[in-house]
Order: C-alpha cells, then sequence, then structure tokens
C-alpha cells in the first residue's frame, strides 16, 4: 500500500513537468507518442552482508514506459536487485540475500545522430531487502530512495533498440547496478 501511493504521489507531482518538458522539446510535426516495454540484465554492487554472503549479484528489470517525444519519457520497472545465497561460516548452515525494487522515473534523452542516443534519469524506488537462515527469515527491511541513471540507446529499426545503462539508488539501499537489454516500442 506504501509502495502504491508513493508512486502515485510521484506521478501527479511530475505530471505537470512533464507537460512542460514536452512542450519545451516539442517539433513542429505533431506525432503520437509511443508505448514501450523491455528486459534489461544487471550486475549490482550493493553495500550489504548477511552471514558472510555479499549482496553483490547479477540480476534483471522489466520495465515499462510512454515517451511523450523524443526528448522526454516516464519509465516504471521491477528491479530484482540481488539475490545470492552463500554458507554461514559459524553455523554451516545456507545463507540468502536478495532485494527487489519497484520504480519510476523521469527519462530525459539527447540524439546524436539517427540511432544513437544518450539518456538521464531521476525517479523514486521502493525496494525491499531479505535475509535468509537455513530458510528462514532472519532479517527484512523496506524504504524508498532516490533513483538516478545514465545511459545510452541504439535504434536497430524503428521498434526495437538496445540500451546500456548505469544506475544508483542512493540512501538506505546504497546500490549500484550496470545493466545491458532491450526495448520494444509500439509505432
Amino acid at each position: 500500500m506504501k509502495r502504491s501511493l508513493l508512486l502515485g504521489l510521484f506521478s501527479l507531482a511530475m505530471a505537470p513537468h512533464i507537460v512542460l518538458a514536452e512542450d519545451l522539446f516539442a517539433s513542429d510535426q505533431e506525432e503520437p507518442g509511443q508505448f514501450y516495454a523491455g528486459y534489461s540484465l544487471l550486475k549490482s554492487e550493493a553495500g550489504c552482508n548477511f552471514q558472510g554472503v555479499e549482496c553483490d549479484s547479477s540480476g534483471w528489470k522489466l520495465l515499462g514506459g510512454y515517451k511523450f517525444n523524443d526528448n522526454i519519457a516516464v519509465e516504471g520497472g521491477y528491479y530484482n536487485i540481488f539475490n545470492n545465497d552463500g554458507t554461514d561460516a559459524t553455523t554451516g548452515k545456507e545463507a540468502v540475500v536478495k532485494g527487489t525494487g519497484i520504480a519510476m522515473s523521469t527519462i530525459g534523452s539527447y540524439s546524436i545522430n539517427d540511432t544513437t542516443s544518450l539518456t538521464g534519469k531521476v525517479g523514486l524506488m521502493a525496494w525491499r531487502a531479505e535475509a535468509d537462515l537455513a530458510g528462514t527469515r532472519t532479517s527484512a527491511m523496506d524504504g524508498t530512495d532516490v533513483l538516478s541513471g545514465v545511459g545510452v540507446g541504439y535504434k536497430l529499426n524503428d521498434n526495437w533498440q538496445v540500451r546500456g545503462e548505469y544506475e544508483h539508488v542512493g540512501g538506505d539501499l546504497d546500490a549500484n547496478m550496470y545493466s545491458a537489454g532491450a526495448t520494444l516500442s509500439t509505432l
């Protein structure tokens, strides 16, 4: 409930800014916006450790968004930030750490040429981190932090784009994420 309310409030707060930004960057041609969806693999570096198991691991994210024009978009995503396991040196039992998040961001793009663009993103991420020892939840925490990032995209055609990103979640969850993936957009 807290996450839904937070994401709803963030969306409402950003709506007037998005409309203003769309007017600033609008071209003379009236073209409809584009919906898009994507998937990325990521590598995370998170500042946590549980029973000797580091939070740094591989993960993934699912995303969806709407491009108002070539320069402004809003994007939401589900992140599997980290999921790692190991053996606790003291007890010999299996220890597992995992972290997930839901994010909402505003994205600004700058086209270098017809196929390549640079992006910057700022938003919020509601996240949850959990730790299990021998299958029993021993600790959990959650919060909401600022999400920021930069990236580069390469259009393969009018619908497909590959992109690489660096994102940082700052605050209680201190994580750096490096990702590569693809998006599919509407015409």
